[in-house]
């Protein structure tokens, strides 16, 4: 079960994938979501979502969150990423970009058109650490 390369990990992360983002919060288990997600220039996890929604209440509080993505098929494999956070109000491309990642051009358009991006904002967790195994030959 080994790990993957450096080059391999970045290319799980970039294949589309539903990620799953935990991020610590006081007195209770970590919070762990499902969410769409996208990748920059420098292999940092990017997230799109209401800046008064609870993960994105407790990732400021925090300043760091794990990210998963995994492939749940022979042979398995997955990449997490630990990191700190950094947040802005979100932009139009932004949004764009990763609703039609998901749902393709004519359906991101739409989906961005029933969901206003006021008070949007895009979280960035930065690859402080990558975990990675991978069950190929």
């Amino acid at each position: 079960m080994p790990e993957m390369t450096a080059a391999a990990a970045d290319a799980f992360l970039r294949d589309l994938h539903v990620g799953v983002l935990s991020v610590e919060r006081e007195s209770k288990p970590p919070l762990a979501v499902p969410i769409w997600y996208d990748v920059d220039e420098s292999g940092n996890v990017i997230i799109w979502t209401h800046g008064g929604s609870l993960k994105a209440r407790l990732i400021s509080k925090a300043g760091r969150a794990s990210f998963t993505v995994q492939r749940e098929t022979v042979p398995y494999a997955y990449v997490t990423i630990e990191g700190h956070t950094t947040s802005a109000a979100a932009d139009d491309s932004t949004a764009r970009r990763i609703a039609r990642r998901y749902l393709g051009e004519k359906g991101g358009d739409e989906f961005l058109e029933s969901n206003p991006n006021d008070g949007s904002i895009v979280i960035t967790i930065h690859k402080d650490k990558v975990r990675s195994l991978t069950y190929d030959e």
